[in-house]
């Protein structure tokens, strides 16, 4: 599966405790694919890691469910 092919999958994502940025998929080991939130507006919303690659966007695709921290 390539990076992009992501971007269009049913995806969930959820905190990884003690990281303030960062969200792992269910469907993937977090090793493999990490969601990371930036400091946004100055940088892109959201780099996706998979496999040794990323990608920067900032439209949330529609598709996932992410689940935030409280507070």
């Amino acid at each position: 599966m390539k990076i992009n092919e992501l971007l269009n999958k049913a995806l969930n994502w959820k905190p990884i405790l003690n990281n303030v940025r960062d969200f792992f998929c269910e469907s993937f080991d977090d090793e493999e694919c990490i969601l990371r939130m930036n400091n946004f507006p100055e940088e892109p919303l959201w780099t996706l890691f998979f496999y040794g690659e990323s990608i920067d966007f900032d439209d949330t695709p529609e598709n996932w469910n992410i689940t935030y921290r409280n507070g």
